[in-house]
């Protein structure tokens, strides 16, 4: 068997059709939707990329794995999917388009080959390049670096399978054209048109976005899916040649979403609104198992390990399986189970001086919570020097409303009722105190779970100070 788990970078759910979006953009996604099995409200545990990787590679909240922060790396000892498939006889490979899961920081630990393509000395020339100094790398030593498109991920992954067509093998795949800054290539740019200047879709012209701007954006961000789509269905081509796709576990997720602008934030990162934790997940099984089905209830990223081990049929031994907090969603689909949970959780904080957003969902309501940094003279300090490592001071003195409202806020809970307001605007703390305080401790009892549960993994994660190509990279992608 051929597992293939493919991660659209900053995917938002509602931007494919087999969602409801009205842009016939992804008629090749919507097709294996259409073979497979499509979970309408599946949750990301967190709104950027490292944590979530972390998650869905050990099926663990970021509490649990610890990989929560940008100086860490991802180290602790859980077990993680590909080398439980190792376990099981599998061939495992990465292909990886960005700094921020690159295999240096721990995420190549169960691969036997792990490609970090952004660094590919043949992409390096074929792309456009950019300078490793300027741009930026992690921990890298090589003077340019390239920005890979879907199209090198499957100039690498097909090869790779092709030569492993007979042997059981487990592919982990990472693209980048739906994430900042968005660049489709020419023939792609069905929505936002020719390339009027060099950079568009960065950070800047996020933040400081007019209406117009805005719309284009989401143009560029659409071009960028219609792209991504393109290649997924030559690979989808491929593997049918190759005789392999009928026996092929394909996964198709997005880490968490993207907002424009619909609660006053741009990309991620950012509070857990749908918009960035509502979540694509798309399972097709071999033999066409299960075509065509449609889940209505509630699934989460972390789902994916136990999922694909029990398609694989490893056993999970119990020292291993009790740091697992993901359910195996086969019983949706034999019928065994109506539900395999009743709510969803999020936790976000890339750095301990920012603000910690946390949120618990049911098919109902939505209590989001934000914790604000402790306000202390070491933390002030930690606080400056992040603003003039990062060159944010001119964007503070250009913006200062945007970053003080991140920095002080008056409101710090919020209660959405899903039914009657799906877009999540009207907040009904007030109207409704006893449901917040439900699901306020339903929250505080899954926050103490998970720091049990860290606590007896009694392990904690490397950290790094990062370089000045890391900064300039990360920044590039609009982490910084």
């Amino acid at each position: 068997m051929h597992i293939i788990l493919y991660v659209l970078d900053a995917l938002r759910a509602d931007h494919l059709g087999c969602y409801g979006y009205k842009r016939d953009i992804t008629p090749h996604i919507d097709q294996i939707a259409a073979e497979g099995v499509l979970f309408e409200n599946c949750f990301t545990s967190t709104t950027w990329t490292r944590p979530v990787a972390a998650s869905l590679l050990t099926g663990a909240y970021p509490k649990v794995h610890q990989t929560t922060s940008r100086d860490n790396m991802f180290s602790v000892g859980l077990k993680r999917l590909p080398e439980m498939l190792q376990t099981g006889g599998f061939e495992t490979a990465a292909f990886n388009t960005m700094g921020n899961i690159a295999g240096e920081i721990g995420f190549s630990r169960g691969f036997d080959q792990y490609f970090d393509l952004f660094r590919e000395p043949a992409l390096v020339a074929k792309r456009h390049r950019l300078n490793a100094a300027k741009e930026g790398l992690l921990h890298t030593a090589e003077a340019e670096i390239a920005l890979p498109l879907a199209e090198d991920i499957n100039d690498y992954l097909l090869p790779w399978l092709a030569e492993r067509k007979a042997e059981n093998t487990f592919s982990f795949v990472w693209s980048i054209e739906t994430h900042e800054p968005y660049g489709a290539p020419e023939p792609f740019r069905r929505y936002a048109g020719p390339v009027h200047r060099p950079g568009e879709g960065e950070s800047d012209d996020i933040r400081s976005a007019t209406q117009a701007d805005r719309d284009r954006l989401m143009n560029l961000y659409d071009d960028g899916i219609l792209y991504n789509d393109h290649c997924i269905g030559q690979l989808v081509d491929q593997l049918k040649q190759l005789g392999i796709y009928e026996d092929t576990l394909f996964l198709i997720v997005g880490d968490h979403g993207e907002a424009f602008y619909e609660h006053g934030f741009y990309t991620h990162g950012h509070p857990p609104y749908d918009e960035l934790i509502h979540v694509p997940l798309i399972v097709k099984f071999p033999g066409w198992t299960h075509a065509g089905r449609r889940v209505a209830g509630l699934a989460e990223l972390i789902d994916v390990v136990p999922t694909v081990t029990a398609v694989a049929h490893l056993p999970q031994p119990a020292e291993t399986s009790r740091f697992i907090q993901g359910k195996n969603l086969l019983p949706l689909l034999t019928k065994e189970q109506d539900q395999v949970r009743t709510y969803t959780f999020s936790d976000t904080q890339s750095l301990a001086i920012h603000n910690r957003y946390l949120s618990v969902r049911s098919q109902e309501w939505k209590y989001i919570q934000i914790r604000q940094p402790q306000r202390n003279r070491q933390t002030l300090l930690k606080t400056v020097q992040h603003v003039l490592a990062r060159g944010l001071l001119w964007d503070i003195i250009r913006r200062p409303r945007h970053f003080l409202r991140s920095y002080f806020r008056n409101n710090n809970e919020f209660l959405f009722n899903l039914q009657t307001d799906p877009a999540e605007q009207h907040n009904a703390l007030t109207e409704h105190p006893e449901v917040a305080q439900e699901l306020q401790q339903i929250l505080e009892q899954w926050l103490m779970q998970n720091e049990q549960l860290s606590q007896q993994l009694g392990d904690e994660p490397l950290t790094y100070h990062e370089s000045e190509a890391l900064q300039k990279h990360l920044e590039k992608l609009g982490y910084l």
